[in-house]
């Protein structure tokens, strides 16, 4: 099949364009360069997905990472590191926030909000500066321009897009713009009458809007309860929290008290939880002082272990890690007969790999009876186990039958000498008592056998029927011997 030239470039084009569709659909829209009062951590850029589809960021320097530039490109760091909020994906008409400072954004005057907050090392000119997005491509997918003389200068305010302007409004980080400039309280007297004096008295023109807004509180208690992080399910896991006030100094003499989102609570700026099953836990630092009560969220994941625990011939012991992320280890416990070796501090295993812990650094030799403990002493795996193996169980082995005695054999005795007709009756009745002993006998031997044997039952029946057949036999030929025959 061919194709034209023109319809091959058209091609060309398409394909250089569609990868840039994406990012083009994010756009940068508040900024906020010149805090009221002091700037250090407090300066912030807002981004927007005008798009229908989410948009992933990508972090760090290597190929395909987004950034920022004032006077130069700065990377992001990933919130799922402990540094920020929420993820790098912008979800369709959502918000991001790129921050110097993230807990200062989290946690201080603009506390609250579900959007997500990303670290850069933005800096801020405050007098005027571009600042530019530049995506995984290398392009520029939006930039801006500012001056100190649009507003947003020491005043409280920011620089909001407005359709194709900007204004200077109260910051809104996380939800739309504002749609009019601020326009400040009048709450001077002097103030007043300055104004006065600019408008003629002879004009009717209506006075400048007035702004009801009533800024809410400064806040001066906040709370810190870490960044978002995954932990092993049954580990003990160290939880610090952290009070402070507007100078970033710490707050004594509070209350701590936790929520672990999985119906466990407890008390302290340090406390140490353990998660019993797999899951996204919701976990809830409060702090209080007298009627002053401030709250941060983290999310805790908690998942299974996932390791192998191997015991080599050289004493050694080696760990393998199949988590599909890095684990930290640290304080984890090989115990073996007694003695014990305890992980030092950041004893991470990447993804994949296998610590090998010799003989030597350990101390003793490992063995069969070797096994690897959380740091709490519970035990997680013994000697040559992996978490998630599957336990065989044993088939019962069936009982062998039970052996079943031959049935007995009776003789029949034979036939006795004529005897007497005096004693026919004597010899009836000793048949007969004969008889009966016989069939006592049998039904003795019978019930001597286990029921379980219905072939036992059927012979002992059928010798049962044959001596019974024998004695009825010799009762009939011993009467026949002795009848009179009479002569005429």
């Amino acid at each position: 099949m061919k194709i034209g030239v023109g319809r091959a470039c058209l091609l060309f084009v398409l394909f250089l364009t569609v990868p840039h569709v994406a990012s083009a659909q994010v756009v940068i829209n508040e900024v906020m360069y010149n805090p009221k009062g002091n700037d250090t951590g407090r300066e912030w850029i807002e981004l927007y997905n005008t798009g229908s589809s989410d948009v992933t960021m990508v972090v760090g320097s290597g190929k395909g990472s987004w950034r920022i530039g004032d006077s130069s490109n700065h990377t992001l760091i990933d919130p799922a590191g402990g540094i920020g909020r929420g993820s790098l994906i912008i979800p369709a008409g959502g918000y991001t926030i790129l921050a110097n400072d993230p807990t200062e954004l989290i946690s201080g005057e603009y506390a609250g909000g579900s959007y997500s907050v990303i670290k850069s090392s933005i800096s801020l000119n405050n007098t005027g500066l571009t600042v530019s997005l530049v995506d995984g491509n290398g392009v520029v997918a939006d930039s801006f321009s500012y001056t100190k003389d649009m507003g947003g200068n020491d005043d409280g305010t920011s620089l909001q897009k407005s359709g194709s302007s900007w204004l200077a409004a109260l910051p809104t980080p996380g939800v739309s713009n504002a749609a009019d400039s601020y326009v400040p309280p009048v709450t001077d007297a002097s103030t007043t009458q300055a104004t006065n004096d600019t408008i003629p008295a002879q004009s009717n023109a209506a006075p400048a809007p007035v702004s009801s807004y009533v800024p809410p509180p400064v806040p001066q208690l906040f709370a810190d309860a870490g960044g978002d992080r995954t932990v092993i399910v049954g580990a003990d896991t160290q939880f610090n929290g952290r009070a402070y006030n507007r100078q970033k100094e710490n707050v004594e003499h509070v209350r701590f008290l936790w929520n672990f989102g999985d119906g466990s609570t407890a008390d302290g700026p340090t406390v140490v939880h353990h998660y019993e099953y797999p899951g996204r836990y919701a976990a809830m630092l409060t702090i209080a002082e007298n009627l002053d009560a401030v709250s941060d969220r983290i999310i805790v994941t908690a998942e299974p272990a996932k390791l192998a625990f191997d015991v080599p011939s050289d004493g050694s012991v080696a760990i393998k890690n199949y988590a599909g992320r890095d684990l930290d280890l640290s304080g984890w416990i090989v115990r073996s007969s007694g003695q014990m070796f305890t992980l030092p501090e950041h004893s991470v295993i990447l993804n994949g790999e296998t610590m090998r812990i010799p003989q030597k650094t350990l101390k003793f030799w490992s063995g069969a009876q070797t096994e690897l403990d959380y740091p709490n002493g519970v035990i997680v795996l013994h000697a040559n186990e992996s978490s998630g193996a599957s336990v065989s169980t044993p088939v019962p082995v069936p009982s062998p039958a039970a052996s079943v005695a031959p049935a007995p054999r009776t003789r029949v005795a034979p036939a006795a000498d004529p005897i007497p007709e005096a004693d026919v009756s004597t010899e009836t009745a000793a048949d007969t008592t004969s008889t009966g002993s016989s069939e006592a006998q049998t039904a003795a031997a019978a019930a001597a056998v286990s029921s379980n044997s219905m072939y036992w039952w059927l012979g002992a029946l059928a010798l049962s029927a044959l001596a019974g057949g024998a004695v009825l036999a010799v009762r009939r030929i011993r009467a026949g011997e002795w009848d009179i025959v009479e002569e005429t």
